[in-house]
């Protein structure tokens, strides 16, 4: 029953005579990492707004459905991706995965989008791709492609909001034929003193002692070692300071915690005259948290990443490759010094078998622990059904399982950690269709997906008979929804106009109970996952002025597994807005932008009890020589 669906489709698809004036789809790149090519019947998605966004946080929010539980505002901020939890989403850093091996989840507060380049979301299952924790989807983080000519510039930006809010930061890049250096500095403050109603106080409230204070530095230096060489090194440190935000019931706070991340990587790619391939990198992540002053998490993370790549004559490709991963952890709750070693194998094969069919088959094994995780495969296929007068029609199906391996404090914490644990596994399939149009002044895009995900061995902490919480594989996770979304871009010889719109509704049900005894959590949505969200946007650029406008809506989720309407968070609409005008002379450029958030002063949580900002404003000055 699971298959039944996409491999009806599948056939059907196949069954139906393509029209088609390409042999070829279009392959998109990431400098390394080809992020298209053995994902035909997946689901991508580039972001593009790093420029009016503050963190990893509020970039995906706005351009995304994906929720966010955020802990305030600046605070604690994890992914819910498709109906899953924090620890169901892989993300990869330069091919690295960069989830804390503690915690299996990533804190995308800590992420500042100023630092980064290519942000892309892949949907869905990804394990065969990318390994433990793909299960709702990956976040990808990549290097921009370096274009090595000569070339020099600098960026500085400024920007100052409500409630404290300032930025300052700055890029330089420096380039000629052989080598290019790109440098990026940036401080950041929050005072975070808003005022707001919570209805559970019923009295207005000022917030405070929810202050951040935030910095960091990224290098890059790229090498052209011949034509078909490039060496690429890139080191990036991150601190981040808080005052931890306590509930609007709670009138006591005192707790604070410090972040620094370090994070190096080490590439080279060689482009062989045969149409093969070599891509290899090598990583040091390290994580180091303090919380409360007093209790500290450490963590060390070596990683090696090599793939071969190897067409086979015109229609079809091959990849091999392995990774390899050493941690090492040291936290209060474990007795000494942890270390473990992960390694897996993959291996992906691309065909054309039509001129307007195109698939691909991923598989991946992987060790942990001495023991193989779940074995990871994938079937994607893209129909071109027709591609002639401007139009395209693609219709997409993918069938895919994924896993994720127990985290260090699931199976070592003291107490409770459980070394019996088994990895989750889960079964993705997806079929979606994608229209695009291009005309001299028009240009549509038009994407609809069904998707569903069945996963087994659902870690939980409970507390067993003694009172001592500890994780077992107790639950099983369906997931089912629909995602949908329009853009549209509009171009004359006076204004340039951009709209784009999207969809998605997503069921996350628990299918057992907690106990044998529980049926009050059978049937349920899973805590925090919305059912429904929209996003919206228009933007207009004439001339060197540009006006946007944003609209998202996130509805109604529950905050318990029994889904009590009483503690549920209400659904809720912000509208932002921001008005800019560039300032162009021979040599440089300035460009003046005012944002105003949350128009109309909407309050809302998307934790329980914790407030976000209502109507706030932010000035940003970009100056580019």
């Amino acid at each position: 029953m699971r298959y039944a669906f996409i491999i009806g489709l599948t056939f059907l698809s196949i069954a139906t005579r393509a029209q088609s004036d390409t042999v070829y789809l279009k392959e998109v790149k990431v400098y390394g990492l080809p992020l298209s090519r053995y994902t035909p019947g997946g689901k991508i998605q580039r972001i593009s707004g790093k420029d009016q966004s503050t963190t990893l946080t509020d970039l995906l929010g706005s351009e995304s459905p994906l929720y966010f539980k955020t802990y305030g505002n600046g605070q604690l901020a994890t992914v819910a991706f498709r109906g899953t939890s924090a620890s169901h989403t892989a993300v990869l850093w330069n091919g690295i995965n960069v989830n804390s091996p503690t915690l299996g989840q990533t804190d995308f507060s800590l992420w500042p989008s100023f630092l980064l380049e290519e942000v892309s979301l892949q949907y869905g299952a990804g394990g065969a791709l990318y390994g433990t924790d793909a299960v709702g989807g990956s976040v990808l983080l990549n290097q921009s492609l370096p274009q090595f000519k000569k070339d020099k510039k600098i960026l500085f930006r400024q920007e100052a909001g409500s409630f404290g809010h300032w930025l300052s930061g700055i890029q330089t890049l420096y380039g000629n034929e052989r080598i290019e250096s790109r440098t990026k500095f940036f401080y950041r403050s929050l005072e975070n003193d808003f005022t707001y109603t919570s209805p559970k106080v019923g009295i207005k409230k000022t917030q405070h002692d929810a202050a951040i204070e935030s910095y960091g530095v990224d290098q890059q230096l790229h090498w052209k070692i011949s034509q078909r060489q490039v060496l690429s090194a890139e080191g990036m440190y991150t601190y981040n300071f808080r005052e931890i935000q306590q509930p609007a019931t709670n009138n006591d706070p005192r707790e604070v915690i410090k972040d620094r991340n370090t994070r190096f990587s080490l590439s080279y790619t060689n482009d062989f005259r045969k149409g093969g391939s070599l891509f290899a990198t090598t990583g040091f992540i390290q994580n180091d948290q303090i919380y409360n002053r007093n209790s500290t998490t450490h963590s060390d993370q070596l990683s090696t990443l090599v793939q071969y790549d190897q067409d086979i004559g015109k229609r079809s490709s091959l990849r091999i490759g392995s990774n390899w991963t050493k941690y090492f952890a040291k936290s209060n709750g474990f007795d000494g010094r942890l270390t473990e070693d992960r390694q897996d194998v993959f291996l992906s094969f691309r065909h054309r078998i039509k001129n307007w069919w195109l698939s691909s088959l991923n598989l991946r094994e992987a060790l942990y622990a001495q023991q193989f995780a779940p074995f990871a495969p994938s079937w994607g296929n893209e129909f071109t059904t027709l591609d002639k007068q401007g139009w395209k029609i693609l219709l997409k199906t993918q069938l895919a399982r994924a896993y994720r391996v127990p985290t260090l404090n699931d199976r070592f914490w003291i107490p409770g950690g459980n070394l019996e644990l088994k990895p989750e596994t889960g079964i993705n399939a997806e079929v979606g269709a994608e229209v695009r149009l291009r005309k001299k002044k028009h240009e549509i895009n038009v994407e609809l997906d069904h998707h569903r995900l069945w996963v087994d061995q659902w870690i939980i902490w409970l507390p067993n008979a003694n009172g001592l919480w500890t994780p077992s594989n107790l639950s099983t996770v369906h997931v089912r929804g629909i995602e949908a979304s329009l853009k549209e871009t509009y171009t004359n010889d006076h204004f340039i106009l951009k709209t784009a719109a999207s969809y998605a509704y997503t069921r996350s049900i628990n299918q057992r109970g907690l106990n044998e005894s529980d049926i009050a959590t059978v049937g349920k949505q899973l805590p925090y996952v919305p059912i429904h969200s929209v996003n919206a946007y228009a933007k207009v650029e004439k001339e060197r002025w540009t006006l946007e406008i944003q609209t998202n809506y996130t509805g109604l989720r529950y905050t318990t597994l029994d889904n009590e309407d009483y503690q549920a968070l209400k659904a809720y609409m912000l509208m932002g807005a921001s008005m800019g005008k560039r300032f162009v002379s021979s040599h440089n450029e300035v460009a003046l932008r005012l944002t105003a958030n949350n128009i109309f002063n909407t309050y809302y949580e998307n934790i329980e009890n914790l407030a976000m900002p209502g109507r706030n404003f932010t000035t940003t000055l970009t100056i580019k020589f």
